[in-house]
């Protein structure tokens, strides 16, 4: 197996895309050619949150932000409605050479997120901090599973190094173009606790997209549907955006 640090890890949620996924000789270049938004190196997404719990649906429209330019991940999410929530922030800073870096906002003020807090909820839905970025320390023992491929995708079983909600995650690429289609968050017995999964895909080359996705909680109940609303792909985006002087 190939074991891998977060900041490398950064290929399951953030990545440019390196290569053909069929090409892949081992699980490490397989998600350096994997991406979750979109292919480009910038992109400004809208987003629609219905989060579906027992006492009903909760909506939240999100805006956020990558850059993967220069060797850096660097990801901006905000609420932008309702307008009570829109102090509610997430920012993500990776970089050569440097830690990660995660901040949270909220009306109660600014957190900076350590090492254990990756399974915390993000902006009051299904989805969580390792969710909306790499994955936070500690690091995963990474393998191929082809007893798991699709005829459509290819499978990576990631183990988490450290204490984990989960015993470990199966990445769904797809062959064609390393759009990850599932993530099934497994326990010790290979149930599936937490599901993602990618229900409609717009767009073509570098803008192909999502445009449609749910992360569902299997074991609890709920989930949280995704719907793009709109997606851009800018040359640029400006470095005050990530600055978290300006959260």
């Amino acid at each position: 197996m190939t074991r891998l640090r977060p900041s490398a890890f950064l290929g399951l949620v953030l990545a440019l895309g390196f290569g053909a996924p069929g090409a892949a000789q081992n699980a490490t270049e397989l998600l350096g050619s994997a991406w979750l938004f979109g292919s480009a190196p910038c992109l400004v997404l809208r987003l629609e949150l219905s989060i579906e719990e027992q006492g009903g649906t909760r909506k939240r429209e999100v805006e956020l932000s990558l850059d993967r330019r220069g060797g850096r991940s660097l990801s901006f999410s905000r609420v932008t409605s309702p307008a009570f929530l829109s102090d509610m922030k997430f920012l993500k800073r990776i970089e050569p050479g440097k830690p990660e870096a995660q901040w949270v906002k909220t009306s109660k003020g600014l957190r900076r997120f350590g090492e254990g807090n990756g399974g915390e909820a993000v902006f009051g839905s299904h989805f969580t901090v390792e969710d909306f970025g790499a994955v936070m320390g500690g690091g995963f023992e990474l393998s191929l599973a082809p007893e798991l491929d699709t005829g459509a995708e290819l499978a990576v079983l990631a183990r988490p190094l450290r204490a984990a909600a989960y015993a470990d995650r199966v990445i769904y690429i797809a062959r064609a173009d390393g759009l990850i289609m599932r993530m099934d968050y497994r326990d010790a017995a290979g149930k599936a606790l937490r599901r993602y999964r990618v229900l409609d895909i717009a767009g073509t080359g570098a803008a192909r997209h999502p445009a449609a996705a749910v992360m569902e909680d299997l074991a609890r109940g709920g989930s949280t549907a995704v719907k793009v609303l709109a997606f851009e792909t800018p040359a640029t985006l400006p470095e005050r955006l990530f600055n978290p002087g300006g959260l």
